[in-house]
């Protein structure tokens, strides 16, 4: 995966929650913004962590769940944990994953599908998660984790219901499972599907197929890896949405298929599903790509930001809000100099190039980082900065 915004090969997963994405500035320290499915991490150029936003389930990481609107330094009560060797950060729905650079990776929240790979009905405090492994890759959807090996092997667990875990059967797991795939290169947890890319640039799909986009000639769930048609796209990157695909090809095209009730593909199909990639009409070529569930965001080769699908709360931060069931074909939420972009559930983060943080949507929970629970529908200055003098 690449995850420089100055790239133009940058994969975000995302649905389902996402994964983090880092911008490298002029101190050394990577800024890293993990936005999960109401809540936030987010580190400095200065090394500092942050977190806001929803902490029902403990996801925060702060040793317990008590709720604030207020971003506040983050702190931890696992003395194992030193955030000097933090390498990234890896959210989800409703609980995420500290990964170090000497290859432990912490995880927090919600465990009812057991993803953090130990029993409990949810965790306040990170604990060390066993993969035994050398890790390239981590992507979270929502209660199931994929990690792709430094030798292109994948594993997965936590929650199958749909046979996104790719073992051949529908039983959640705690073990990590390694697929029958081998030279794989990138990775993406949908909602409820995954996907995995090799490095002849075949794309494998496993878990819910009600839409079609694993395979075509069945709804029915694919509980082992399949090959997926994409014919002359020659892949870049690749996202994964609630129920549907993104990906994008060498020359900064968008191409997606699947879900389309909320104009979620960036095109009209009168609501109908799309079982075959189509290109996104935007005016410039896409260096990078971000969605979740419903949405999708789009950083263009200018640096502006353009949006499409779900706006039931504002989270496209076009400036207005349309129904639940009205999509929103693409549009401009930003004109210049956006570098990181970010959705989680009904919500949206992005950075500019001097570390300003822009957000819109719900805000139930503070995940908007301005301290209250208002919605806000246009992109705008949180207050905050990721970028330190």
């Amino acid at each position: 995966m690449m995850r420089r915004a100055g790239c133009l090969l940058l994969m975000l997963l995302l649905c389902g929650p996402a994964r983090a994405i880092t911008w490298q500035g002029d101190s050394g320290i990577p800024v890293i913004l993990a936005v999960g499915g109401s809540f936030v991490y987010a580190r400095d150029n200065q090394g500092q962590v942050w977190v806001w936003g929803d902490n029902q389930f403990g996801q925060l990481g702060r040793g317990s769940a008590q709720q604030s609107f207020q971003v506040r330094k983050f702190s931890t009560r696992n003395s194992e944990i030193d955030l000097l060797r933090l390498k990234d950060i890896v959210p989800a729905s409703d609980y995420s994953f500290l990964w170090m650079d000497d290859n432990t990776v912490y995880g927090v929240g919600n465990n009812a599908y057991l993803p953090l790979t130990v029993k409990g009905s949810f965790l306040k405090t990170h604990v060390r998660v066993d993969l035994n492994e050398e890790i390239a890759d981590i992507k979270a959807g929502f209660g199931h984790v994929l990690a792709l090996t430094v030798r292109g092997e994948v594993l997965a667990w936590g929650r199958n219901s749909r046979g996104q875990i790719g073992n051949g059967n529908h039983a959640n797991t705690k073990d990590p499972y390694k697929l029958p795939l081998e030279n794989i290169v990138r990775i993406a947890a949908g909602g409820k599907f995954s996907l995995a890319l090799d490095h002849e640039g075949m794309l494998w799909g496993w878990g819910d197929n009600e839409y079609r986009f694993l395979d075509p000639g069945t709804s029915a769930d694919r509980t082992i890896p399949v090959r997926i048609d994409t014919g002359d796209i020659r892949i870049a990157g690749m996202d994964a949405c609630g129920a549907s695909i993104v990906l994008l090809d060498e020359s900064g095209v968008l191409w997606t298929w699947g879900r389309n009730d909320m104009y979620q593909l960036g095109y009209d199909t009168g609501g109908e599903t799309g079982i075959s990639p189509r290109a996104v009409p935007l005016p410039l070529a896409v260096t990078d790509v971000a969605a979740y569930s419903s949405q999708t965001y789009a950083i263009l080769e200018d640096g502006s930001l353009w949006s499409w699908g779900n706006n039931s709360y504002g989270q496209l931060g076009q400036g207005f809000r349309s129904s639940s069931t009205q999509g929103v074909l693409p549009g401009k939420a930003w004109d210049k100099d956006v570098v990181l972009v970010m959705g989680g559930s009904l919500f949206v983060f992005a950075m500019t190039r001097d570390g300003t943080l822009l957000s819109s949507g719900i805000s139930k929970f503070g995940q908007l980082g301005r301290g209250d629970s208002k919605s806000v529908y246009t992109l705008s200055p949180t207050g905050l900065d990721l970028i330190k003098p």
